[in-house]
């Protein structure tokens, strides 16, 4: 007993002392002053830096520069010009100084999403895709871009507007109206006068200030948020409590789309300051969408679990009336994806991802799908295609060199991966940005494997000396041996292991090293790696931004020499030539201008061979509990997985019938369904389309927020 004595008294010391220093880490702070200083000092520093880009347009056009930049430099003093009218880029004025001339319009037209059958109630059980607890619960900042975050942000948390997600038309969100103005580029918003946080506050325009302020500040340490929100827009203004523009540098298309952003209420980040992502980094904040955190429901390498929060303002609205239907749904740490898959056929879990061909076709043939207490469904949606392949660091020697990259692509047999581990579900990828509707150049195909042509580029590089265990080598004899990272999970795991063994037989060498989700993924955004395979994720469908994966800015800090880490270009990829193209594309002020630019790109690096394209598919495969319910429809045309709309509810009443059902061993028959409504055309020789599945369940990365980022999941997954 005195043992056991002398262990707990150190061990209560150390947890008064743990109490007391956390009880004193956040000292009382109020930003208020500062970040109303920081407006003015960055209004000044902006009209500096636009005087003086005037005065070096101004220069050059006087040394009689040839018609083309003429035209160029001509064209951005024009653009100046209209900025300098206006440039401040943080404005407070009152509700009579709006403009007269605003046409105000909204959308109540398209049809409700979801279904009216829908219950309310019960808890939804699930568990954290990649199998790794989350390192944060911001929405923003360090480690905040975790696959948790489309949860409990992006699919959740609302902005001025939103798209439909079955006709990708504007509706409204938080704003019930809105208003483009002639130039196309300034967006006028009205916030709904019941739009409401879930801690009761009214969402005003001064939330929203706060947004660009946090976006714009020093204190993320991703570079990407200054950048993005300092660069693709001219600012942001109130008009009173109740009005705000936000001015987009560039007219765009679906303008009223790009400039919403979501609200950062003013008082939760009151203390928003130089510690912010420590302070922040557990702190369950108020929403403005159907579910919130609260602090008892985050357990620290557990589980989260959102709450819907009853009084959510816009639980009676249209297009959300019949979605966000559980009262809780609950993420547990599962770090082994076999045994979540066998918690699921034994009900602990309420749905799964069956993409894995193994479990689609074996491992479901069991008598809970047999008597129908699981069903299984098919669903082909419309969705941008997340970009599965090998990514390679440029800045590792030999990917530097082009003839190299190429043998890599002949080298690298996903055709085999396909055909045998993927039994045929999926396709060949060939686009970096593949599924966005007339945008995407369907006529480009990538280089498919082939150990002669594979051969022929490494030579082509000076490999060409076969070693005793027949890996290539030039004439300094440096191999062809590359370090390939993944995500260390069984179905990943066999898919890389094939791609290692017929890489062999084109003379090249990959190291596997298989790693936990979050290690690899930070990994890759400090460009730590050599290769590694993952997918980016879409997290909006509209216009591909190929900008934050090839830009210079993106690849090296100012000197043009140091890379620049915890950003989206993870290549390491910087060419002044087609930085211009990669602005134009991001600037787009048409819809022509974006598939001219988006086509161009994708040609380009095909023709670089930046990346090994590997797979895509046109459906997911899901399996659930047959107490989880959905529209008679399924789902939404426009998501990527089924969890993404939140259109499920929970039938206590069939979950009770269900497991009595199974007591007695009474059967409902088996259900295997599959909607094709949205099912494309067949594109293949035969005129047949094989069917998808679902690959996005266990690996994916989400770059930073931005309104046209890309997002979901994490390549952890």
């Amino acid at each position: 007993m005195r043992n056991i004595f002398h262990l707990l008294v150190p061990l209560l010391a150390l947890l008064w002392i743990s109490s007391c220093r956390e009880s004193r880490e956040w000292a009382e702070y109020d930003s208020n002053e500062e970040r109303l200083n920081f407006e003015k000092r960055y209004n000044h520093e902006t009209l500096e830096k636009l005087d003086k880009r005037m005065t070096e347009i101004e220069e050059a056009l006087g040394e009689n520069p040839d018609a083309a930049k003429r035209n160029a430099l001509n064209e951005e003093r024009a653009r100046l010009t209209r900025r300098l009218e206006r440039p401040d880029y943080f404005e407070r004025f009152e509700e009579t100084d709006l403009p007269e001339d605003l046409e105000w319009g909204t959308n109540l037209d398209d049809p409700e999403i979801g279904s009216p059958e829908a219950k309310k109630g019960g808890t939804l059980h699930t568990y954290f895709a990649g199998s790794s607890y989350p390192r944060s619960i911001r929405s923003v900042g360090k480690e905040s871009n975790n696959s948790f975050r489309s949860y409990h942000w992006d699919d959740n948390e609302l902005g001025l507007v939103a798209h439909h997600l079955n006709t990708r038309n504007i509706i409204p969100a938080i704003a019930d109206r809105w208003a483009v103005a002639e130039d196309g580029q300034s967006v006028y918003f009205h916030i709904d006068d019941e739009a409401k946080w879930s801690d009761g506050r009214e969402v005003t325009s001064e939330d929203f200030m706060m947004t660009f302020y946090i976006y714009l500040s020093p204190y993320l340490t991703p570079p990407f948020y200054r950048n993005y929100y300092g660069e693709q827009y001219w600012g942001v203004s109130k008009y009173g409590p109740d009005y705000l523009c936000v001015r987009l540098a560039f007219p765009k298309p679906l303008a009223a789309y790009f400039a919403s952003v979501r609200p950062f209420q003013e008082e939760f980040y009151r203390e928003f300051g130089p510690d912010f992502e420590a302070r922040y980094n557990w702190r369950t904040r108020p929403t403005t969408g159907a579910y919130k955190l609260l602090d008892e429901d985050v357990v620290k390498g557990r589980s989260i679990t959102m709450t819907r929060n009853p009084d959510w303002w816009a639980r009676d609205r249209k297009y959300y009336k019949h979605r966000f239907n559980p009262d809780r749904i609950e993420f547990r740490l599962i770090r082994d994806q076999e045994k979540a898959f066998q918690m699921f056929l034994q009900g602990d879990i309420d749905y799964h991802m069956l993409g894995d061909p193994n479990k689609w076709y074996e491992k479901t043939e069991i008598e809970n799908v047999f008597n129908g207490y699981i069903e299984r469904s098919t669903f082909y949606n419309v969705y941008p295609r997340a970009s599965w392949g090998l990514y390679f660091n440029l800045l590792r020697p030999p990917l530097d060199d082009q003839d190299v990259r190429i043998g890599l692509q002949h080298a690298t047999n996903w055709e085999k991966v396909i055909k045998l581990d993927l039994r045929g579900d999926a396709d060949r990828l060939s686009l970096f940005n593949d599924g966005f509707d007339g945008i995407s150049d369907t006529s480009l195909e990538t280089r498919p494997f082939s150990v002669k042509k594979a051969r022929e580029a490494f030579a082509r590089a000076g490999y060409d000396k076969a070693g005793d265990d027949g890996v290539l080598t030039n004439e300094e004899g440096e191999r062809l041996s590359f370090d390939l990272s993944y995500t260390k999970i069984p179905r990943i795991e066999a898919w890389i292991l094939r791609l290692k063994e017929e890489a062999k037989r084109a003379g090249v060498e990959f190291k596997l090293n298989g790693m936990d989700g979050s290690e690899a993924f930070q990994r890759v955004l400090k460009k730590e790696h050599v290769i590694s395979f993952m997918g980016w994720g879409v997290g909006e469908p509209m216009i591909p931004d190929f900008y934050q994966q090839f830009h210079s800015k993106e690849a090296f800090e100012e000197d043009g020499k140091t890379p620049r880490v915890m950003t989206n270009n993870t290549s390491g990829f910087a060419d002044p030539d087609i930085d211009p193209i990669l602005e134009r594309n991001r600037n787009a002020t048409s819809m022509e201008d974006v598939v001219e630019t988006s086509r161009k790109l994708e040609r380009i690096f095909h023709e670089r061979a930046v990346w090994v394209p590997a797979f895509k598919t046109s459906s997911y495969r899901l399996g659930n509990w047959r107490w989880v319910r959905w529209p008679d429809d399924f789902n939404v045309k426009i998501a990527d997985l089924p969890d993404m709309a939140h259109v499920m509810w929970i039938d206590e009443e069939i979950k009770a019938e269900t497991k009595k059902a199974m007591r007695e061993g009474r059967v409902f028959g088996e259900v295997n369904r599959v909607y094709e409504q949205y099912r494309a055309k067949p594109e293949n020789k035969e005129g047949e389309q094989e069917e998808g599945s679902d690959l996005n369940e266990e690996s994916a990365i989400e770059p930073e927020e931005a309104p046209a980022e890309k997002t979901r999941e994490e390549v952890e997954e």
